[in-house]
Order: C-alpha cells, then sequence, then structure tokens
C-alpha cells in the first residue's frame, strides 16, 4: 500500500513531519498525479505518493518527528466518525 493511500482518508490539517520542512499540515492526496499535498510557512509542497520528494529518493514524510515508519499509523478519528 503506498503511502497516499494510507494518507488519502485522513483528515485536512493533520500535523506530519518532514525532515526537509519540519512540522507540515496535510492538505490533500492529488486524485490526477497521487501526490501528497501538504502546507508549510504559507505554501503547499508536494511528495511523490511514496513520500519521497525527488524520483529515487528515500521517503520524508512521517507521521511525527518521533515516529519515522508508518507500520503503527493509525488514521485519526473524531466522535461521531462513521468507521
Amino acid at each position: 500500500m503506498s503511502l497516499a493511500e494510507i494518507l488519502k482518508n485522513c483528515p485536512k490539517g493533520m500535523k506530519l513531519y518532514s525532515p526537509i520542512y519540519g512540522e507540515v499540515e496535510f492538505t490533500e492526496v492529488s486524485v490526477i498525479t497521487g501526490s501528497i499535498g501538504c502546507k508549510t510557512h504559507g505554501c503547499t509542497v508536494y511528495f511523490h505518493s511514496d513520500g519521497t520528494y525527488y524520483n529515487g529518493g528515500e521517503c520524508m514524510l512521517f507521521p511525527s518527528k518521533d515516529q519515522r515508519y508508518w507500520d503503527e499509523f493509525m488514521i485519526p478519528f473524531k466522535d461521531g466518525d462513521v468507521i
């Protein structure tokens, strides 16, 4: 499963972490390209669907600064959300 598939149902504004930008806010998964949009310092930046920033690079998008893997990530939900 790609990172884009994991994030596509996450709420906008969810905090994520990138070693490049620091804390970022998830904005979208593009239905056309599958890229992952995140807002940082008033701009939107895009990562590839696997979390890389450049082709052939390594993942640069993580759940948090201290959690640098996606194996245990759970989509956050609020009271009243239908699961």
